[in-house]
Formats: structure tokens, C-alpha cells, sequence
């Protein structure tokens, strides 16, 4: 939703030397600004207007004379703006008069305000570098991400921070500050603060639960990572599950039985009533034929793109996963409510739409109990079910596909669960 404001002034010659303010206001919830400057003088004289913007605080900045169309949003600006917050209240366009002409000028501009509206971005969770053990540099990734169609990464290097005072400023990827913490009995990232812990190395249960806290304190979320890895003893999550943490990792790198297992304790949390919300994440430290960046893929319905809305999102279990950036993706509506959202158990009709899916695709809907439902896809393109089941805690859903290189079905799509109140 757009609203526009025109605004214009005359410039004298009186004016040479000085600084002025086309002031204007902005509105709540504005994702974007958008500004159009045209100067036109009023004969044919030298005249040049260098223009910039400030916000009720400060200048938020400055281009001369050299751009006249302007835009700063949540997460980008023009160069040589600042993207950030867009406070309400009172605005200028700054109008800096370097040469003007004795018949003066006259300026004219358009202000479009766009209204922040959430919108589902596809990312990766969990990515290495050659901060840690991996081979790409941060420049390789975000050429990667860029092709591969990602809005943001997580940058999950191993017990190190280093990656997320160095990641790309002026990219169009969204990057998460993480660290993934690698103990000798499992691993978990800590999402959303560059620096979430002091010194990583846990020996004991209680090192652990310490280091947690403490890095939720900070602001981070937790996730447990892979908790099955087929990777060997010291990459399955061993520290058990009573320590703090938000998210569990159900899908790590291409579908594989340690996977399965992952989900089915998730299942098995949700059904004892922890809301926990699922992640997935590549895992992809270097060239690999099956382990690649956005492979699987997390959609989030976030609110803009910048890394503190993308963990709100992820948060409120306004997630789903797929097997890849162009997978298929199932949503969960319940009337106005979304995955992750909590509805009255008399509102159990739950709408489940998947979109991108190819003939013989399996849907799968589960709630605390098992299996509800189980439909077979006849037609590519979008599906959708709608779903009445006397659940007492959740309903979710999962889509199945056969993948010729295995042979067989393979989760392809999963999403987190409505949850109903307890009655």
C-alpha cells in the first residue's frame, strides 16, 4: 500500500549560499520512502540544487546534485543514505543552493510512502566460511546467495565471530550475525548478535546451560543443531534438552535418515506441548554434488528483510521449509492465523496450501496424534486441502516427492504447525 505527497517551493537568488527544508511528514508502519526532485529554473541560468534528506533526529543523507531520485527503506538506500528505521514524525528534503540564477528556480517533489506489509524471503541457516572450516570467502558467498535467489544467510562459523564484522554492507543479501557453538557433544547456533558468547568451551552440562543464558541474555535465539548427525558421536546434541533453546534444526543438508529422526522428536516435543519451531539449513562448507547453499531452504514470513524481523519471524514459527530455493513451500492459514500462531480449538478448520507441487507429490497432515490426512497430487502447480480434525494441540503439514536420483520419496516441503488453545 502506497501513499503519495507533493511538495514544492521557489528558490531566489537571495537564497545562493544558504540551506533550506521542504519539510514533510512521515506516517506509522512506513517501510520505504521514495523521493523524486526536479528543479527547474525560471530562465535559462546556471543552476545547481544539491539535495539530501534528514529524518527528526539527524541527516540521514546527502548526494549534491548528482541524484535527484532518492529511496530509503528498512534495509537499503541509495548510496550515500541511510537505510535504518523511518521514525515517525517530521522530515525535510534539504535543498542546498550552489549556484542560482537572478530569476530564482523552482523545485518540485514527489514523496511516495510505502507501507511495511510482510512478505515470505527464502534463506539458509547454516553456512561456513573461511572464517571457520569452510572454502568460500564471505565475497564468494554473496555472489552465491545472489544467484541462488537467497534473502538472507545465516553466518554459522564455528566457535568464531570474526565473519560478522566482515560480511558485505552493500549487498541486497539480508546477513544474520550468528556462531555456530561446536562442542565435542553436539552443536547449536546462536542467531541474531555478533558477538554471543565470551569464550565457548563447555566441558560440563552446566558450562552449557551457562553459555546459553547467557547468550540469550544477550539477545541471541538458540537453535539445536542436527541433533542425529550421521556425522559421528561428537556432532548429535548430547547436552540433552532441558538447556535453553528456541529452534531445533530438523532438516540439515540433503533428506537422510538423521533427518527423519529429527523430525520425529520434534513431533514428539510438540506433542508433550513444547512449541518448539523448526529450521533447516544447508550446512554447506565447500564444493559439494548434494550439500549446496539453500539446500534446504527456510521461508520466513517476516515483515522486511532486515536480520532482527527475519528472527522475529522465524521466532513466531511464521516458517516453512523446502528441500531447495526453488522448492515447493506449504503454508498453514487457520482465518486470519499463520504457522506458528495459536487459534481456539473451535476454529480447527486449517486451510493447507502448497505451492509448486508436481504430480504424485505426497501431502502429509499431522497433528499431535499422527497422521490425519494423506493426499496424492494429480496436477503441478498449486494445491490446497482444507482440514477439520478434533486436535487438541496442533495441526502441521508435510510433502512428500520422488526424487529419481534415490529412488524413492523424500521430504521435499515441511512446515511448522497452527496451534490451538487448551480447552
Amino acid at each position: 500500500m502506497t501513499s503519495v505527497l507533493n511538495l514544492s517551493t521557489d528558490v531566489t537568488e537571495l537564497d545562493k549560499g544558504r540551506f533550506l527544508e521542504l519539510p514533510f511528514d512521515v506516517p506509522n508502519d512506513i517501510y520505504e520512502i521514495c523521493i523524486t526532485i526536479n528543479v527547474t529554473p525560471q530562465a535559462k541560468e546556471p543552476c545547481i540544487i544539491d539535495v539530501g534528506l534528514c529524518d527528526p533526529a539527524q541527516v540521514r543523507g546527502w548526494s549534491g546534485s548528482t541524484k535527484y531520485d532518492l529511496r530509503i527503506s528498512l534495509d537499503e538506500a541509495t548510496p550515500g543514505y541511510l537505510a535504518g528505521d523511518l521514525p515517525t514524525g517530521r522530515w525535510a528534503i534539504l535543498l542546498g543552493v550552489y549556484v542560482i540564477g537572478k530569476s530564482g528556480a523552482h523545485v518540485d517533489a514527489e514523496v511516495t510512502f510505502v507501507k511495511a506489509s510482510r512478505q515470505w524471503l527464502q534463506g539458509d541457516l547454516h553456512i561456513h566460511t573461511l572464517h571457520s572450516d569452510g572454502a568460500y570467502t564471505l565475497s564468494e558467498l554473496d555472489e552465491i546467495a545472489r544467484r541462488t535467489g537467497l534473502d538472507f544467510i545465516g553466518l554459522t562459523d564455528h566457535n568464531t565471530t570474526s565473519q560478522n564484522y566482515m560480511y558485505p554492507r552493500d549487498s541486497s543479501v539480508t546477513y544474520i550475525p550468528a556462531m555456530e557453538l561446536t562442542t565435542y557433544h553436539g552443536h547449536a547456533n546462536l542467531f541474531g548478535i555478533p558477538n554471543p558468547c565470551d569464550d565457548f568451551r563447555v566441558q560440563v552440562p552446566s558450562d552449557v546451560t551457562g553459555l546459553l543464558q547467557e547468550a540469550r541474555r544477550r539477545g541471541a535465539r538458540i537453535s539445536v543443531n542436527h541433533p542425529y548427525d550421521d556425522g559421528g558421536p561428537s556432532c548429535q546434541w548430547q547436552w540433552g534438552y532441558d538447556v535453553p533453546f528456541d529452534w531445533l534444526e530438523v532438516w540439515n543438508g540433503p533428506w537422510r535418515p538423521s533427518n527423519e529422526q529429527s523430525v520425529a522428536l520434534w513431533q514428539s516435543m510438540l506433542a508433550q506441548g513444547r512449541r518448539v519451531v523448526a529450521v533447516a539449513g544447508s550446512d554447506t562448507h565447500r564444493e559439494h554434488p548434494y550439500v549446496r547453499h539453500g539446500y534446504p531452504t527456510t521461508y520466513v514470513y517476516a515483515s522486511s528483510k532486515r536480520a532482527s524481523d527475519i528472527l522475529s519471524a522465524i521466532h513466531a514459527g511464521h516458517a516453512s521449509l523446502s528441500y531447495c530455493p526453488s522448492g515447493p513451500r506449504i503454508e498453514l492459514t487457520c482465518g486470519a492465523a499463520l504457522m506458528g500462531d495459536e487459534v481456539g480449538a473451535s476454529d480447527a478448520a486449517v486451510n493447507v496450501h502448497v505451492e509448486g507441487v508436481e504430480p504424485k507429490d505426497v501431502v502429509v497432515v499431522i497433528a499431535e496424534d499422527g497422521e490425519v490426512e494423506r493426499h496424492e497430487v494429480t496436477e503441478r502447480g498449486d494445491w490446497t486441502t482444507e482440514v477439520r480434525h478434533a486436535s487438541t494441540r496442533f495441526i502441521r503439514a508435510e510433502l512428500w516427492r520422488y526424487f529419481a536420483e534415490v529412488d524413492g520419496l523424500r521430504m521435499a516441503a515441511l512446515a511448522n504447525p497452527i496451534f490451538f488453545m487448551a480447552e
